[in-house]
């Protein structure tokens, strides 16, 4: 049951609305996700008690998209819980296309455009972001022809996180046809997550084009 509907004994007077399902349907989404654990803990007793007071742990889902999304869906206050459209335009539902698209369009911001002059702040904490999915031997995902063709002449791209994603931009920008024939959601599954967490903490999604796709 969502906090609001935690109610004294013989209180009836219950304030449900549509976000109360939000955040029971939050509890579901992770439920299903940990393989039957509840973000607010698995004995009735503390159940109830963490959920009163906010107390919660989604350390059994290892996606951080998708935790992204529970985390706004299981908020104690229901003003800041998002709506349903909101929950069904959230990233963790996109398509692979829609993912690609989303990095392309990252990966065209003048701070990843000057990856190899990139501010040193900047590279560390996308670093951090990446955390054990760091991606400095991205290039040895990719066939070596294909990077040789990119890097060109004393144009090599640098062996993190912000190269790649020019890379993956220029790739799809300039060279169609060789990126059709890769997959780079499944060549970095974490890629994308990475990507999102640190746009978000940026403030990279609230602005255009990336605005545009939430």
């Amino acid at each position: 049951m969502a906090k609001e509907t935690l109610t004294e004994e013989g209180d009836t007077d219950i304030p449900y609305k549509s976000s109360t399902d939000i955040q029971v349907a939050g509890m579901v989404i992770y439920y299903i996700l940990s393989g039957r654990h509840h973000p607010f803990g698995d004995k009735p007793y503390e159940c109830e008690y963490n959920i009163h007071k906010g107390n919660y742990s989604l350390d059994h889902v290892q996606d951080v998209v998708a935790k992204d999304l529970i985390e706004g869906m299981i908020n104690e206050e229901p003003k800041k819980r998002p709506k349903v459209e909101e929950c069904l335009k959230h990233p963790f539902f996109w398509t692979t296309d829609r993912r690609v698209e989303y990095m392309r369009r990252v990966g065209n911001r003048e701070e990843v455009a000057k990856c190899r002059n990139a501010e040193q702040e900047l590279i560390c904490s996308f670093e951090r972001c990446a955390g054990d999915g760091s991606f400095n031997q991205w290039k040895n995902k990719f066939p070596p022809e294909l990077v040789q063709k990119l890097d060109g002449k004393n144009k090599a791209y640098p062996d993190n996180t912000l190269g790649l994603l020019r890379f993956i931009r220029n790739l799809h920008e300039h060279y169609a046809q060789d990126a059709a024939q890769l997959d780079v959601i499944a060549t970095f599954p974490d890629l994308f997550g990475c990507v999102h967490k640190f746009a978000k903490t940026q403030g990279w999604n609230s602005e255009i084009p990336l605005k545009d796709m939430f």
